[in-house]
């Protein structure tokens, strides 16, 4: 009985104790890709930023991802942006990746193309249905939005693999949803909700948010969002004996988790 309550416990341990690699990419025009990674203070860009190079998280906290305010260049104005990943810890939690761009602005004379993604892994399930959102608003100066758009897009995989490795649409796992929008008066917002979607996340998993964007000139593309969430699923437990043997093993875990390492 010891070593099935050691067992447990070391599962449990390292079950709770998951953390999501938490990465955000980006591209312009095609260009080299520009990255950004959780608690990773590597600062390899130079001033306009021009990839492929690395911009620092400027916020120590784990599991949210700030970049800073820069240009790419010099004439697209990206102002700060963040990403959070939250992983579900028991009973009416959820897991969660979101993403939230302030501002960015085309002060050149022509279109730009822009291609990002955030991705975490080590979400914790088991996970049967998601939800995802997205929103934002474009506006000009007057000039009009020459071939403004932007195409949103949501990934889920069951295999846990590490997406935004590079900017573009091809992203692990399966595309859950899209949505597209094209701007036509000035102001305006877009908003987009999807779900449920039915997925199958029996253990770790990761989620993908990405989305390109073409942003004409004098443009700018304000509270750029996007959120996927997965509530974590209630599962069926074989009988009273077991939870007699998780309560027993929670009590040792501090013993247990020495132990583990």
């Amino acid at each position: 009985m010891r070593r099935v309550l050691m067992a447990l416990g070391c599962w449990w341990a390292l079950a709770t104790g998951a953390e999501a690699a938490l990465i955000a990419s980006a591209s312009v025009d095609g260009g080299g890709t520009i990255f950004a990674i959780d608690n990773d203070l590597t600062s390899t860009c130079g001033s306009p930023v021009v990839g492929p190079c690395q911009l620092p998280d400027i916020d120590p906290t784990l599991h949210r991802l700030v970049v800073g305010a820069h240009t790419i260049s010099g004439t697209l104005l990206v102002l700060p942006t963040v990403q959070t990943a939250d992983v579900a810890t028991g009973a009416g939690t959820v897991n969660r990746l979101d993403s939230t761009g302030t501002q960015f602005t085309n002060n050149d004379a022509v279109s730009h193309a822009v291609s990002v993604a955030i991705s975490a892994t080590d979400f914790f399930g088991p996970s049967t249905v998601a939800f995802t959102t997205g929103a934002g608003q474009f506006s000009t100066l007057g000039g009009g939005f020459a071939d403004t758009s932007i195409t949103q897009r949501w990934f889920n995989d069951p295999a846990n693999e590490q997406g935004a490795l590079t900017p573009d649409a091809n992203q692990p796992g399966t595309l859950l949803d899209t949505f597209s929008f094209i701007p036509t008066q000035n102001p305006q917002s877009f908003s987009h909700t999807g779900g449920p979607f039915a997925v199958a996340d029996p253990s770790l998993f990761s989620m993908t948010l990405q989305f390109d964007a073409v942003v004409g000139p004098g443009v700018r593309l304000t509270g750029r969002e996007q959120t996927e969430i997965k509530p974590l699923a209630e599962v069926s437990l074989p009988g009273t004996g077991w939870l007699l043997g998780l309560g027993a093993a929670l009590l040792v875990g501090a013993g247990v988790g020495r132990r583990c390492r």
